[in-house]
């Protein structure tokens, strides 16, 4: 294709626009500039270098095993999920890897949904109306997009407004605030299950809100609700077992730092718009966020996933480590453009070879 003859007007003109909109893609620089990005760089990713900025995504084209694995552990967060479902959420043809969606939850080592997603079809409208009421029963501060995500169901093509699916279910109806209330308190009850000796001041801190406004004894309350006994003992020492721990912690994460160092360039506790990121690795120009958990007896969960991915959205980065003593089962995790991967200690040789094998 022909270049432009006043190429380089072309070119200013599409790297500013590339600077105010640091996500673009191709069809948002045609819609909105009219350029052809191809006539003035090889590719997208040429642009964005010379534009000084990260790319949004990479521009590796994935191989078969690759765009596999991707719908493989789409699946398995979404074991419902039909085939044009799965291609319009993964960008990736289901059938290009594999003969059909049943192999596609073969290889997730899934049962195939298909008779239950018939049955769902067929469901008839009472007995929507009935699994949304016992949804409610069960979970009284579920949304309107809890019932749709779970159940698969608009609620609002059935009833006129949630107050009749609550007076159905025999209950007084919750209001929005009340059932972000009620989510907030069994946020902190699973807290203090899994933290029996947090202070106050660490379960506001970690579940981002104030305990002594959800519960009418505070902290007590709290644990009196989470069914476990409040410590009252460690008042005496809990002081320096918390500092102990800290320590642990420190520890730990500046001798992760101190072994980042041979792989690039490390910056440690680098705040963020949302937080404050524990190592910040600078490789071949590229940012990666990596977050260290000295967890002992306490398993890496949804929280710290969701976190993470939150700093990689802070500073435009695609892919982030997580590195802790033992990994879970899972130890993966594609979220929109993000790639989130947990590592052990011994295993931070891993970390050049991925990022190398994605630039």
């Amino acid at each position: 294709m022909a270049s432009y003859k006043n190429s380089e007007k072309k070119k200013k003109e599409l790297l500013k626009f590339l600077k105010n909109n640091p996500t673009a893609t191709y069809s948002d620089i045609r819609n909105k500039t009219r350029i052809h990005p191809e006539r003035l760089f090889k590719n997208l990713e040429e642009a964005y270098n010379a534009a000084g900025l990260p790319t949004p995504r990479t521009f590796k084209r994935k191989n078969k095993e690759e765009r596999k694995k991707i719908i493989i552990d789409y699946l398995k967060d979404h074991p419902l999920a039909g085939g044009q479902t799965i291609s319009k959420d993964t960008k990736i043809n289901i059938f290009s890897v594999f003969k059909n969606t049943e192999e596609a939850f073969k290889a997730a080592s899934l049962p195939y949904p298909r008779q239950e997603i018939i049955k769902l079809r067929k469901r008839t409208r009472e007995d929507k109306i009935q699994e949304i009421v016992e949804l409610i029963k069960k979970y009284p501060e579920t949304t309107v997009e809890d019932i749709v995500n779970k159940l698969g169901i608009n609620p609002f093509k059935l009833i006129d407004n949630l107050e009749e699916l609550y007076r159905l279910a025999g209950m007084d109806y919750i209001s929005g605030g009340q059932k972000r209330s009620l989510k907030k308190k069994k946020i902190i009850i699973e807290f203090i299950k899994n933290n029996p000796f947090a202070t106050q001041r660490e379960i506001n801190k970690q579940c981002k809100t104030r305990i002594q406004g959800l519960f009418e004894k505070g902290i007590f309350g709290a644990y009196k609700e989470a069914k476990v006994e409040y410590p009252f003992e460690r008042l005496n020492f809990h002081g320096s077992a918390i500092k102990e721990v800290k320590e642990r912690a420190e520890n730990f994460e500046a001798e992760i730092a101190k072994k980042l160092v041979c792989y690039g360039s490390v910056n440690r506790l680098v705040k963020t718009k949302r937080g404050v990121a524990d190592i910040i690795l600078e490789r071949k120009g590229k940012k990666i966020v990596i977050e260290v958990k000295d967890y002992l007896n306490k398993e890496i969960s949804e929280h710290e996933i969701k976190q993470l991915n939150k700093y990689l959205e802070d500073f435009n980065s695609d892919i982030g480590f997580l590195i802790c003593h033992q990994k879970p089962k899972r130890d993966s995790f594609l979220m929109d453009k993000n790639r989130i991967i947990i590592l052990e200690e011994s295993e931070l040789n891993k970390i050049p070879e991925i990022l190398d094998s994605e630039m």
